[in-house]
């Protein structure tokens, strides 16, 4: 095989290497079941953790004793498929124009990740934060982590997205009125 720690769904191909086999036969076997004959392989897309694949091969040689020759198992470890999520968090997400937001990615089965974040679709910034002083209104941030997970399926994983309400900054004033400016004592 040419793998023998996998995923699982993967599909694997073990391939027999006779001596002394003349024009030999092959029966391979599954846990000791057997599960396909006559090939120099077999192919098992379907395999589990701790199968143990062999293949007992019966040689045509002459001389050959015994005739028959069962290989050395092959011990499979598969692992488990993980899907990778991303979360993000923001310092604020109803702010006054200029107002500095920092977007914190925080992964699920990411590994070692690495992110892209972006702007309304615009790749802005990698990273696991991005911080931005100048939103708009209505700008929609997201992250996308590539996930390094053994077994992750699919290895990128979108975050849900982030909409910003901006508002403009407005100066407070005052006017005070009076009934009448000029009174008698």
């Amino acid at each position: 095989a040419s793998a023998t720690s996998i995923c699982s769904g993967t599909s694997v191909t073990f391939t027999a290497t006779p001596t002394n086999g003349g024009t030999p036969t092959y029966q391979w076997k599954l846990n000791g079941t057997n599960v396909g004959t006559g090939g120099t392989t077999y192919t098992n897309a379907a395999l589990a953790n701790g199968d143990q694949v062999t293949c007992v091969m019966t040689s045509t040689a002459t001389c050959a004793t015994p005739t028959t020759a069962t290989s050395t198992p092959v011990t499979m470890t598969v692992n488990t498929t993980v899907t990778p999520s991303v979360a993000v968090s923001a310092t604020a997400t109803s702010i006054c124009s200029g107002t500095s937001v920092t977007f914190t990615a925080t992964p699920t089965n990411g590994g070692t990740p690495t992110y892209q974040w972006k702007r309304n679709g615009t790749n802005v910034g990698t990273g696991s934060t991005y911080t931005n002083a100048a939103l708009a209104n209505g700008d929609i941030i997201t992250c996308v982590m590539t996930s390094t997970a053994s077994c992750a399926s699919p290895t990128t994983a979108t975050s849900t997205p982030i909409t910003m309400s901006v508002s403009t900054p407005v100066t407070p004033s005052v006017a005070v009125a009076a009934s009448a400016t000029s009174i008698c004592s």
